[in-house]
């Protein structure tokens, strides 16, 4: 389980799966997905940009990644899958995001988007707020790097929970 607060609700998140980020034979980090509980159908990739439930993505940095590089690497990553539009609509949200970035991630580090139901996004780095915004657009070019259609890690893996507790309901 995965907690936080916002607006003085503190909300649970359930583990649903987890995947890594190789770069050639490198891991550069592990990645983990949360969601609420609901009585709705399982989470996938197809269904996690629209799906209101509020969900969390944790980064995990396994090495050390400068600012500069963790920018770039977002910033490739949020064009690569990107649905028409989302880059111009959240072009001030991607700029104000980047800027947030100020420091150099090193092994252990962790980077958390949170994605409420009411649109707030919320980015913690090591537990400290660093960046939120209320931009839709945003919230799914952050979620599209790890469920678009060239995710950046194994995106089935990152609902797999979510797909068992799903069948489990129906028994």
């Amino acid at each position: 389980m995965l907690s936080t607060a916002s607006d003085g609700t503190v909300y649970e998140l359930a583990y649903t799966g987890k995947a890594e980020r190789i770069f050639l034979f490198f891991k550069v980090y592990e990645i983990a997905h949360y969601a609420a509980l609901t009585e709705d159908p399982a989470l996938s990739f197809e269904t996690v940009l629209t799906d209101k439930r509020p969900k969390a993505i944790l980064v995990r940095f396994d090495r050390k990644l400068g600012r500069d590089r963790i920018r770039e690497e977002l910033d490739k990553s949020l064009r690569k899958n990107a649905q028409e539009n989302w880059l111009e609509d959240a072009r001030a949200s991607v700029d104000a995001f980047m800027a947030a970035i100020d420091r150099d991630a090193n092994a252990g580090d962790e980077l958390v988007f949170y994605w409420f139901a009411d649109g707030k996004l919320m980015v913690e780095f090591n537990g400290e707020l660093s960046f939120e915004t209320t931009d839709l657009a945003f919230a799914k070019l952050i979620w599209s790097i790890w469920f678009g259609d060239d995710p950046a890690c194994d995106r089935e893996g990152l609902l797999v929970l979510s797909a068992a507790e799903s069948g489990s309901k129906t028994d």
